[in-house]
């Protein structure tokens, strides 16, 4: 298997936001990759820009950040053209790896949008080389930009950066330096595509953490009436529902938190997140952990205060039995 470690760049309208096509909110420039053996070991580079034919003016910013001109681009193949070159250039038996999460997302969203063949009608597994970094320095919770991860690791910064090669480049010479646990805190799953059905479900427990992926409902109270979805479970128990001892709450926000006890295992809490996909579908994602007593009890602190707050006079009522609220 080999590793395909790539970045894109992208235009969108000149003033950020209107005129932008719902399809295509960023449409593909430019794309630059490296390609890595089974040692991390580089065997093949990729780079070529692409012509625009959506947005033909380039926004100020993206222009600023590229040092990139509109003539370039237009020296450049169609998305269409330059997409059957890249995929034929990596072939098969790989795993994508970027840094963060946007860009699988966006690469398959401009494919649709040329109506062409998806790389995958389902869950996309690839490998988050930014949050491998953090766990890499001891701080999976933060998220470093590229040229500080590089900074940070010690590489020679011997290219310019702020172009789709050189942030493939840099991104795989950090992808060298990671060790067999770093890389498996990278796995990802890219949700352009959701799960088509229940067989097809993401459902993953490693090290003490689980990960969950449902497949799609027309309804938010399909998932919230879920037994199976909105249960915290002990995995170390195989799978044992768990009496809450935090029922589910939230801030109002897209997260939603809850946590049990197991007797022989300890505390757990779980997050859960109701997104809106864009085929008007919903479906859940759902991180269970293995935690602390005091985390609980945090827990349970914050449910108890936003009570207190709802009850206030001065806020506006709660109803505490609607658990998810529809987006505005």
């Amino acid at each position: 298997m080999n590793y395909v470690v790539f970045d894109l760049e992208w235009n969108q309208p000149v003033d950020g936001k209107s005129f932008s096509d719902r399809k295509l909110p960023f449409e593909i420039i430019e794309i630059g990759a490296v390609k890595l053996d089974e040692s991390r070991e580089k065997i093949a580079e990729f780079s070529e820009v692409i012509r625009p034919q959506v947005y033909k003016e380039l926004n100020i910013h993206i222009r600023k950040i590229l040092n990139t001109s509109m003539a370039e681009l237009m020296r450049g193949g169609t998305f269409y053209k330059i997409m059957e070159r890249f995929r034929k250039w990596y072939g098969n038996e790989i795993i994508f790896c970027t840094w963060g999460t946007q860009d699988l997302t966006e690469l398959q969203r401009n494919m649709a949008f040329y109506r062409m063949e998806p790389l995958s009608r389902s869950p996309i597994l690839f490998l988050n080389v930014q949050k491998m970094f953090a766990v890499h320095m001891g701080e999976p919770d933060r998220v470093y930009n590229l040229e500080s991860a590089v900074d940070e690791a010690g590489i020679e910064k011997d290219i310019p950066f702020h172009r789709a090669f050189s942030d493939a480049y840099y991104t795989a010479k950090i992808l060298k330096l990671m060790n067999d646990d770093e890389l498996k805190a990278g796995i990802t799953y890219d949700l352009y595509h959701i799960p088509l059905n229940e067989a097809s479900e993401i459902s993953i427990y490693d090290n003490g953490q689980s990960y969950f992926v449902s497949r799609g409902y027309e309804r938010r109270d399909s998932i919230t009436g879920s037994r199976d979805i909105m249960a915290v479970k002990c995995e170390k128990c195989g799978g044992a529902i768990l009496r809450k001892s935090v029922n589910w709450f939230s801030n109002n926000s897209k997260n939603y938190y809850s946590a049990a006890i197991c007797r022989e295992h300890g505390p757990i809490k779980s997050r859960l997140r109701i997104r809106h996909h864009d085929s008007g579908l919903y479906f859940a994602e759902k991180f269970t952990e293995y935690t602390t007593k005091e985390e609980v009890h945090e827990l349970r602190e914050r449910k108890r205060l936003l009570k207190e707050k709802s009850e206030s006079p001065s806020s506006a009522p709660i109803n505490e039995d609607k658990l998810i609220q529809e987006d505005a």
